[in-house]
């Protein structure tokens, strides 16, 4: 008789909905009463996040709509405190319970035994096998995909096309085609007014995103029926079939959050982060150069124009520039968390139910860690650990830390690979000269994309 996993009740289950407000003995800016310190905040957090710091220290309120206040808590101590979370202390669930009406319970959202539950069963889908099945899946998308970058096109617009084909076919085993667009405009949809204002009238952007996640769910139970009985390669077939030590299966509900998760991960952070890498080597054409003659090293040694798992680590110059990427625009710029009791930080008492976030923008540029933090510089990842010898692992965070790391972040490195590999060896990538100082306009909230159309030359080599 098939069982499914069950929930593991945890001590954050009994928090209130609402944080608490008792934070009046902690430093922060006032704000205002309405807005807070959200002009402050938007576009760009980081700027007001490292002021604050400075003038506060590294635990500090700001105050959001409403002046509804908040913990920032900057600096490695704090990523490793909150992130390695000895204690289950810290809940993600409670952290992200703003998005959990759009996303599910995914793995990102649960908590201490519960999330360690979930995240063994679910790593055997990312295991160096499973890895290199879903690469060689991806080489012939990524083939076809570079053939569209092609004159002066918007950056971000295309790569978020190409990294959701990538996304729907390797995660969800759905071939690209016309079925392919439709996802691609409710994914959009979800994730363009995840922080709109929860007005659920119809026409209001906040209703679209739900219309549109009833849609994208409906489409994952369809599908769940097939692959409960498939022994498809791809993850989702994956996922419905995988069962635990005592054979008991994931409940439909925790399959489709699970994948409703991952697509957008696999879609969007993925789509933030390659648009940066290309703006980056465009801008920067003497690291451009230097990724491609490795990309040509390795096509001399194999005569393939599809990198294989088994060279992926021949090209460590396109690992410094990801996580260099990473560290400047980092996709996701909050980690919040709320706390399950009372606890100390730098002598500061930080109540229970308190609303945290981490703001991994702000130690990125630390210069006691990154030195001259506002130049591109990937060397600064040549060296063992990640960083050299200033380096601390709790000073890089784009992919998170602890229990709660991003359980994609090897696919991750891999799709970034794959995808530079056939583009470096095809193409030459060039801002025009009126563009080449110019800086980007982001937004930063809920995920770091441009503003505007991106534009990037590519030239068939």
């Amino acid at each position: 008789m098939n069982t499914t996993l069950k929930a593991i009740p945890t001590e954050s289950d009994g928090l209130p909905a609402t944080p608490t407000k008792q934070l009046n003995h902690l430093p922060g800016a006032p704000g205002h009463w309405l807005t807070g310190n959200m002009k402050g905040l938007l576009p760009n957090l980081g700027p007001f996040v490292r002021e604050q710091q400075a003038l506060h220290g590294n635990c500090f309120t700001v105050g959001l709509f409403r002046n509804r206040r908040v913990v920032m808590l900057v600096g490695a101590g704090a990523n490793e405190q909150i992130l390695l979370d000895k204690e289950d202390n810290f809940s993600s669930l409670w952290g992200w319970d703003v998005l959990q009406e759009l996303f599910g319970r995914n793995v990102l959202v649960r908590d201490f035994a519960d999330h360690r539950q979930h995240r063994r069963l679910m790593t055997s889908v990312f295991k160096p096998a499973a890895l290199k099945s879903y690469l060689q899946q991806m080489n012939s998308i990524v083939a076809s995909a570079v053939t569209n970058y092609d004159g002066a096109i918007d950056t971000y617009v295309q790569t978020k096309r190409m990294a959701l084909e990538i996304a729907v076919e390797v995660f969800a085993g759905i071939p690209p085609g016309p079925e392919t667009e439709a996802w691609n405009r409710d994914l959009g949809t979800v994730l363009s007014n995840a922080m709109a204002h929860r007005i659920r009238l119809p026409g209001t952007p906040y209703s679209r995103a739900l219309r549109a996640r009833d849609r994208l769910r409906a489409r994952l139970g369809k599908e769940l029926k097939v692959r409960r009985h498939s022994s498809g390669g791809d993850l989702f077939s994956k996922l419905a079939t995988q069962r635990d030590d005592d054979g008991a299966t994931l409940a439909d509900s925790d399959v489709i959050d699970h994948m409703f998760g991952m697509l957008f991960a696999a879609h969007d952070t993925t789509a933030s982060s390659l648009a940066m890498i290309f703006w980056l080597l465009a801008r920067h054409p003497q690291w451009q150069d230097r990724l491609r003659k490795r990309c040509q090293a390795v096509y001399q040694q194999t005569g393939s124009e599809h990198l294989a798992f088994e060279d992926l680590d021949k090209l460590p110059e396109l690992e410094w520039t990801f996580k260099e990427a990473l560290r400047i625009y980092a996709p996701i710029q909050l980690l919040p968390r709320r706390s399950v009791r009372e606890f100390e930080f730098e002598a500061q008492r930080i109540p229970a139910n308190t609303a945290l976030y981490l703001v991994p923008q702000a130690v990125h540029f630390d210069p006691a860690y990154f030195p001259d933090p506002h130049t591109f510089d990937p060397l600064r990842f040549s060296e063992p650990e990640s960083g050299g010898p200033k380096h601390n692992p709790f000073a890089f965070i784009p992919f998170g830390k602890g229990s709660h790391m991003c359980i994609g972040m090897h696919f991750a490195h891999m799709e970034i690979k794959a995808v530079l590999y056939q583009l470096l060896l095809a193409k030459e990538l060039r801002l025009d000269t009126n563009d080449a100082q110019a800086k980007l306009s982001l937004e930063y909230l809920p995920i770091v994309r441009p503003s505007k159309p991106m534009i990037v030359h590519f030239e068939s080599l």
